[in-house]
């Protein structure tokens, strides 16, 4: 396979505008999430998008991942972000970047239950590795030699530049001598080294994209419980919610388990609503699991009817999540969390009907497609709706 990675001059042109570009605006005056975040993930797309439009075989139902980048993308400038949702975006793009171009020059490439990891063979692997396939050959003339002068520069600039950081700081007549020069020349020194860095992390994956170009996806393989075992734990555990059930209907009737606790509809709507929570979601990976990792359902109609009560259980358990901060919402109002939450609440509650659907009749497309689509609609939402100027609105 890297026998079959061409790198051709327009590549590297390509990828060193876009650096000294993006070293540009960051020494602008603006906000740190525009120019850090924005403008970087922006460039990025944009330099590979013209480098890979000509290439042969593109799956062109990869670009509909531009939608919800480009919403992503451009949240940061038309409204005012919540801190955590900028950083939350920090991790998200660089997710559907990866897949954007993994699917759009790889075939073989799906959105699976299986192959999540290998996304993380996009960034930031093999940064200095990869700078060995700065040797190109021209498309034109084969003894072309601007890539391996381009590449000369990148890698002995990065040795000189060591070579005289570590001479500067070993005597200070030479660290003088240095500085008056760049300073006589008007040279930003760190824009150099930020340019130099930026066409690294570009080219780097660039390189990874190429290299998994023809990467099949792996077969699944699926584990193999005993039947008896998986019966008893989640019997076990639809016990339990039974007996919360019956606890929680207890409490909000006329306390026929006549148990000495007192409270007001503040203290039920405030206590253990993030236990809870989490409790779904303890769920959703047990269900997950065995939906997609193991056979049982397939082999045991105890088993399907289990996780149908589990689910069944996950639902009540979010509905009764949506009533305490109902309560909750109604005495203090809404906050950028608390919508948060009541979004979260609801992708569970269209996850756990996708479920239901697929242990009874399957689903049509690619799951894990799916779940995704979901769960991304839903971040995006969570961007546009989760901050300060529409929760002023709603309140």
């Amino acid at each position: 396979m890297e026998d079959n990675i061409k790198i051709t001059s327009k590549h590297i042109i390509i990828l060193l505008v876009a650096s000294i570009v993006l070293v540009f605006f960051h020494n602008l005056d603006m906000a740190w999430y525009i120019k850090d975040v924005i403008i970087p993930f922006t460039l990025l797309i944009v330099s590979y998008l013209i480098i890979f439009k000509d290439e042969p075989n593109l799956n062109k139902k990869a670009y509909l991942f531009l939608i919800p980048l480009f919403l992503i993308l451009i949240s940061g400038l038309i409204i005012k972000l919540d801190e955590d949702n900028m950083i939350f975006n920090i991790f998200m793009i660089p997710l559907l970047i990866s897949i954007l171009f993994f699917s759009l020059t790889n075939n073989n490439y799906k959105i699976s239950l299986k192959n999540l990891f290998w996304l993380f063979k996009l960034f930031p692997k093999g940064l200095l590795k990869n700078l060995t396939y700065l040797k190109t050959k021209s498309e034109h003339k084969k003894n072309s030699h601007l890539g391996s002068i381009i590449g000369g520069i990148v890698i002995g600039t990065i040795i000189g530049l060591i070579i005289i950081f570590l001479l500067m700081n070993a005597d200070a007549y030479f660290d003088s001598f240095i500085s008056s020069i760049f300073n006589s020349l008007n040279i930003d020194f760190s824009s150099i080294i930020l340019i130099i860095i930026s066409f690294i992390i570009l080219f780097s994956v660039l390189i990874n994209i190429l290299l998994n170009r023809e990467t099949e996806v792996e077969e699944k393989e699926y584990t193999k419980l005993d039947e008896v075992m998986v019966i008893t734990i989640l019997t076990i555990i639809n016990v339990i919610f039974v007996l919360f059930l019956i606890s929680e209907i207890s409490r909000l009737t006329n306390n026929f388990l006549k148990l000495p606790i007192e409270y007001t509809y503040a203290s039920y709507a405030r206590e253990g609503f993030f236990q809870l929570l989490f409790v779904t979601l303890i769920n959703f990976v047990i269900i997950m699991y065995l939906l997609y990792k193991t056979k049982s359902i397939d082999d045991s109609s105890k088993i399907k009817k289990l996780i149908f009560i589990l689910i069944t259980f996950s639902i009540i358990l979010i509905f009764n999540s949506y009533y305490r901060m109902y309560l909750y919402i109604n005495i203090y109002g809404f906050t950028v969390l608390r919508l948060q939450v009541i979004l979260f609440l609801t992708m569970e509650l269209i996850i756990f009907s996708i479920l239901i659907k697929k242990i009874f009749k399957g689903l049509k497309y690619n799951d894990a497609l799916i779940y995704f689509i979901v769960m991304v609609s839903f971040y995006i939402l969570n961007l546009y709706l989760c901050n300060e100027t529409f929760i002023n609105f709603i309140n």
